[in-house]
């Protein structure tokens, strides 16, 4: 990695202050004003430095001067000399402001986020399955991830202006730098504007431009299951069924983890059991009438899930012990979730 890809690039202007960083792929830029913030000039100072420096520092005002090659940042109790690099050959940063994009509140794309990227595979070797389909229609917003044994969607209606469907993958970090920006209930204006390898997300105060994630996101229309190829279908509180599978953790062993859920009227037994370890079992009330069935899953599967709930109730569909389970709470979000049939 190049030194100034470390740096954070830092420009004065008055009252105003802008904070600029990237790694190549992910490119932030923070802006705000402040009648307490005075001075002009602009610095590439390494990031990690500044932010420990900065912290460590209890006094309410600090400045920072160039002195020859180095940057003195003081306080009235603390001094840091600082080694920074030519912000003149910090790298270049697109800029989207003349573009039009799809707008919305910042914290309703946040809660898509929330609901799928948990989703998103791990495997660094993965290439599309590390990122999260962003796909614009002119309906609505939605975001899917999956890592090949399970798929989160989650979609948001609304009417975006867009003329056809477009789709790109978006790289998992990317999105995890917007959410840094505001919580599910924040009303902050939020553009989308999609190019055809890079996507950016604005807000008055800050942008997120995330290079696209290269290569083929499977079609999830063609894995998504029809209810009516689900027969078998139950609804449970959510709280008592994270409660349930937080136990059934506990006994599932680290290696291999595997939860059982034992279906009957009325009722659904959440259970596990590792050898030298022990077994546990939560009896949970639920809507349920049909012939009894035990599904097996992965606990964190589920447990990660029901973590993105903001719903107080889900529903299960399955077919058989054999095929997907699909969880879903309302009509805007749903999982897909192998079983382990081993």
């Amino acid at each position: 990695m190049r030194p100034l890809l470390t740096d954070v690039l830092i420009s004065v202007d008055g009252n105003r202050v802008e904070f600029t960083a990237t790694d190549g792929d992910i490119s932030i830029r923070r802006r705000f004003s402040d009648e307490n913030v005075s001075g002009e000039g602009t610095a590439a100072l390494p990031a990690a430095t500044l932010l420990q420096a900065v912290r460590s520092i209890d006094d309410a005002e600090i400045t920072i001067v160039q002195v020859d090659q180095t940057h003195e940042l003081k306080s009235e109790r603390a001094y840091f000399k600082l080694n920074g690099d030519d912000p003149d050959m910090f790298p270049s940063i697109p800029t989207v402001e003349d573009e039009a994009g799809v707008e919305l509140p910042l914290g309703e794309f946040v809660a898509l986020c929330s609901r799928t990227m948990f989703a998103a595979s791990k495997d660094m070797g993965r290439y599309a399955f590390n990122g999260v389909l962003l796909e614009l229609d002119p309906e609505g917003i939605t975001l899917v991830a999956t890592d090949g044994r399970r798929l989160a969607l989650a979609t948001l209606p609304m009417a975006t202006g867009v003329a056809e469907r477009r789709s790109a993958v978006v790289p998992l970090k990317g999105l995890q730098q917007l959410q840094r920006l505001g919580a599910e209930d924040d009303k902050t204006p939020l553009q989308i504007v999609l190019r055809q390898s890079l996507v950016a997300f604005r807000t008055p105060n800050a942008e997120v431009l995330a290079q696209l994630v290269e290569g083929e996101f499977p079609d999830f229309r063609a894995v998504m299951p029809e209810d009516s190829s689900l027969p078998g279908q139950v609804s449970v509180a959510r709280d008592e069924l994270a409660s349930a599978v937080s136990r059934a953790m506990i006994t599932a062993g680290a290696e291999s983890p595997m939860v059982r859920l034992e279906l009957s009227e009325g009722q659904l037994a959440v259970m596990s059991r590792q050898e030298g370890l022990g077994e546990s079992r939560s009896d949970v009330p639920v809507d349920y009438d049909g012939d009894e069935v035990e599904i097996r899953f992965n606990p964190a599967f589920i447990s990660e899930y029901l973590k993105t709930m903001q719903e107080d109730a889900l529903t299960l569909r399955f077919k058989d012990r054999s095929s997907a389970g699909v969880f879903s709470s309302g009509a805007v979000s749903r999982y897909v979730v192998m079983p382990i049939t081993s």
